[in-house]
């Protein structure tokens, strides 16, 4: 069984529109101060948890569409690339970092 090359990076753009809905839908309700959906140690020394809330799902949005643009320059290629995969990657990176000094700032 052969799969055309193409296939599989348009595979990773249907899982990236999967990734974009939930990161979206989850973000905007973190964002409007539910932080029963987080997760004890995040909640851990926060001192102001609306900014926090409202902080992590702008986060978890951002996320969102970095995925978005994920799936949109993998269905658009017209050769099998890393491009995609690689700015997912570093846009979790750049989340990340995001999360973590927001973290530091309302745990003061």
């Amino acid at each position: 069984m052969n799969m055309d090359p193409l296939m599989s990076l348009k595979i990773f753009g249907y899982i990236m529109i999967a990734l974009m809905i939930q990161m979206l839908v989850v973000g905007s309700i973190i964002q409007r101060g539910k932080d029963s959906w987080l997760p004890d140690f995040q909640k851990k020394g926060i001192t102001n948890m609306p900014l926090y809330c409202r902080l992590f799902g702008n986060r978890l949005i951002l996320l969102g569409l970095i995925a978005g643009v994920c799936a949109y320059s993998s269905f658009k290629a017209h050769a099998v690339t890393l491009k995609p995969i690689i700015i997912f990657g570093l846009g979790i990176i750049l989340v990340v970092v995001l999360m973590i000094r927001d973290h530091a700032r309302c745990a003061k």
